[in-house]
């Protein structure tokens, strides 16, 4: 058989990845999941924190405590720790007595806010998280759909979203009417760490205004533009030529446990004016669109994407029984054998890192570096 990546796959702590958006986490103690483990995430005075949802007391959840200021409380013996982990009081000791050497709360590798997103990277992270300069452009109207949760993998998830063929078929009462299903030539480039996907369509553009008075015809030229950044980050740019109007769409995924996968998806329209209930509306049709990809994805019997590429020497799935054409893949699946390949790439690599004695990756010289310093990540918050 050959390798799939599971939600829970360990290479997977070496990414950013959405925890929660930022709305979510106010006044108290936020619990998450991530990677099959469990996290609590709290604004504290002096910053946003993210820790291992345990006390290191008697492993009791951080979430069930609360936030008093600058540190996060334990609610079963009052144990209080700043942002950085460290225990600044035990009540059980009396006032001034320092806490043990051991009593710390584990924070991950970084926590920050962007994109109205909180992320979280467990371990170093191998890439920086993707950018939308949309949010920053004048004009632009930002809206998010709720989080959604499915349970596919985060890895067929993001495949489908690459995925152009499956739009006369999955999505006959949206964007895929009257769609060709054909797919031409496209072009495939690496980018950093991911990889940027360009082509150009005709398909039907019903949110077109024009459409409607017959001043535009319903399928129209559409310039794509997908940037992909792993494991799970997504931007999609759909410039409408003919009808004079950009919509990007930013699909960030949050691999929660084995069979559960919560999605962030949040559109960016240069043509609504700022008008509240042209958003809205924008929101339900891609809301639409996404509840046609989900309704299929929830019936996939796959634990994992398939991956390409041959294994790293010493996994059992090298040599005679190594099978990496478990799927059959054409032209038109040129972004997905890539997205197979960089996180088959991922997976190699966080192999190839020391490992401590717990068979977690240590903090051995030979960690890769992101751009951005630890620090930076941990204590800063960007909204």
């Amino acid at each position: 058989m050959s390798r799939r990546l599971t939600n829970t796959n360990a290479a997977l702590r070496h990414g950013w990845h959405p925890v929660a958006r930022s709305g979510e986490v106010a006044d108290e103690p936020v619990a998450v999941r991530l990677l099959g483990e469990p996290w609590v995430l709290a604004r504290l005075d002096d910053g946003l924190a993210a820790f291992a949802d345990r006390c290191p007391h008697r492993l009791a959840p951080l979430s069930a405590g609360r936030v008093d200021a600058h540190e996060l409380v334990c609610g079963y013996h009052g144990w209080r720790f700043v942002v950085s982990g460290e225990c600044t009081a035990v009540p059980a000791l009396g006032p001034g007595v320092p806490a043990p050497r051991r009593a710390r709360a584990a924070p991950p590798w970084g926590v920050v806010e962007r994109h109205g997103l909180i992320w979280i990277a467990p371990e170093e992270p191998f890439a920086d998280l993707i950018e939308v300069p949309e949010a920053d452009e004048a004009g632009f109207d930002s809206v998010w759909l709720e989080p959604s949760r499915s349970s596919a993998c985060a890895g067929l998830l993001a495949d489908n979203f690459l995925d152009t063929a499956h739009f006369p078929f999955v999505h006959a009462g949206t964007i895929g009417a009257g769609e060709d299903t054909v797919v031409a030539p496209y072009r495939v480039t690496q980018d950093d760490d991911g990889f940027v996907v360009q082509m150009e369509q005709r398909v039907a553009n019903p949110e077109d205004p024009k459409v409607a008075t017959g001043e535009h015809p319903l399928v129209q030229r559409r310039w794509s533009t997908y940037v992909y950044r792993p494991p799970f980050m997504l931007r999609l740019r759909l410039d409408y030529p003919d009808a004079g109007m950009i919509n990007t769409i930013q699909f960030c995924l949050q691999p929660e446990d084995e069979g559960s996968t919560r999605i962030y998806t949040r559109l960016l329209r240069d043509d609504l004016g700022g008008d509240a209930a042209r958003m809205a509306e924008a929101a339900r049709f891609e809301q639409a669109v996404l509840d046609e990809d989900l309704a299929l994805q929830e019936r996939f019997d796959l634990d994992g994407l398939p991956l390409i590429g041959d294994p790293p020497r010493g996994d059992p799935l090298r040599g005679d029984d190594a099978d990496p054409a478990e799927e059959v893949s054409i032209r038109a699946d040129a972004a997905g054998v890539a997205l197979r390949r960089v996180l088959a790439s991922l997976v190699d690599r966080a192999t190839r890192l020391p490992t401590s004695g717990s068979g977690q990756p240590s903090d051995g010289r030979d960690r890769p570096r992101t751009t951005a310093r630890r620090t930076e990540f941990r204590r800063t918050t960007i909204r």
